[in-house]
């Protein structure tokens, strides 16, 4: 593979304030650099590399990042913007090395191996999904087990009608919910670019997660107030097209949601905020439940801020991201210990990328997370001590 382009190690470490935790800062660009979703696979090379998008020299484009020598490599050039716009996915097909993007209604595959780019899929033609300029209102685009199909979401476009910013605190969030927009889950097969519709509703659906382990099963999302939609969490089998609810609501005004599979592709991880009856603050569960709906455990966990993302690779130990400080909450049976200060990470929250979206690294030795605290978003790596040396977030100042 021979990069666009390489920057020298930008990386440097520091001992956190609170926790005394070596964090590493891996990004010190002026300009935002945004580490993949935490439901996405971001990582290569063995678990040595990661990639991440980086607005450098005035373009957005793929970057990968080497833990062991620090280096950054530019994997993409989108700067003739004659191109159209782009729209990085950000997600490692990890039996083929391949990571994707949309471009001009066409979703490319770029080989980590040599960055050889080649076509997928072309969308056709249809209004219905286009907003403003005829860009394709797609979304998601995560590998099954297997790697060998994409999963990717249509949504109906609403534009005339609503305006949205949805990465500058949701703006119209509430009135895209209340449309019930037109949408649609595609399998793509990455061999001969086939499209196949799998699911479709006119309900406004996102997270759309295919299992890491379990071929042809994914899960997605009905968006919206977490206590105002029908249900949260449903997981569709693409071979018959039938969905079922996960964890359906067990009394009103119950706030479920922040799903994502589990290390092992077979059980999903989630957060429950329950109503506690004359309190404006609501108990928290932390919840796994299995695809098929058997071994749930929801342990008490709260109550917690919110925004709140939550994330762990089992159920024994989860990393969370509200307020200014990352922690580390570990399950003790039916509840979770208090929450323990791995560091702060004092990012505003103002919009989607300041979140710091926390994520273990695959060997569970590290936290991968972002903050603007600097000015610009850049992205840090926490080393996890040992956990009983972390001090409990309601013993810091």
């Amino acid at each position: 593979m021979k990069p666009y382009k390489i920057y020298e190690p930008e990386r440097s470490s520091y001992t956190d304030r609170v926790s005394g935790a070596t964090v590493h800062m891996l990004t010190n660009y002026k300009g935002h650099s945004v580490h993949p979703y935490f439901t996405e696979n971001a990582w290569f090379d063995g678990g040595r590399k990661f990639i991440f998008t980086s607005d450098r020299e005035n373009v957005t484009n793929l970057f990968s990042f080497d833990l062991e020598s620090g280096e950054i490599a530019q994997l993409t050039d989108f700067s003739n913007a004659r191109l159209g716009p782009v729209r990085i996915v950000k997600h490692v097909n990890k039996e083929r090395n391949e990571t994707y993007y949309w471009q001009n209604g066409c979703l490319y595959a770029l080989s980590l191996d040599d960055l050889g780019v080649r076509p997928v899929f072309l969308a056709p033609k249809d209004e219905r999904f286009c907003s403003g300029g005829g860009v394709l209102n797609a979304g998601g685009g995560i590998t099954g087990a297997g790697g060998k199909h994409i999963y990717v979401g249509l949504t109906e476009d609403l534009s005339r009608r609503i305006f949205t910013r949805m990465g500058a605190n949701y703006v119209g969030f509430e009135e895209t919910f209340e449309a019930k927009p037109l949408c649609i889950i595609l399998e793509i097969d990455l061999d001969t670019g086939a499209a196949r519709k799998v699911w479709e509703e006119k309900c406004w659906v996102g997270h759309i997660n295919p299992s890491p382990s379990l071929e042809g099963i994914l899960t997605f999302c009905h968006e919206g107030p977490w206590d105002r939609v029908d249900n949260r969490m449903w997981v569709l089998d693409v071979k018959t097209g039938k969905a079922r609810m996960l964890r359906p609501r067990k009394q009103p005004g119950e706030m479920i949601g922040h799903e994502y599979w589990l290390q092992d592709g077979l059980t999903v991880g989630y957060q429950v905020h329950v109503p506690t009856e004359g309190s404006p603050v609501r108990t928290t569960y932390t919840g796994f439940i299995r695809w098929d709906g058997t071994g749930e455990i929801e342990a008490l966990n709260g109550p917690m801020q919110s925004p709140d993302h939550v994330f762990s690779l089992d159920t024994e130990r989860i990393v969370t991201d509200a307020g200014r400080a990352i922690k580390l909450i570990r399950r003790e049976g039916a509840r979770f210990d208090s929450p323990r200060v791995l560091c702060m990470h004092d990012s505003s929250f103002y919009f989607q990328n300041s979140h710091p979206h926390p994520c273990f690294t695959p060997d569970g030795k590290h936290v991968l997370y972002a903050s603007d605290i600097e000015g610009y978003i850049n992205l840090y790596l926490a080393d996890i001590p040992d956990y009983e040396s972390l001090p409990y977030l309601d013993k810091v100042k």
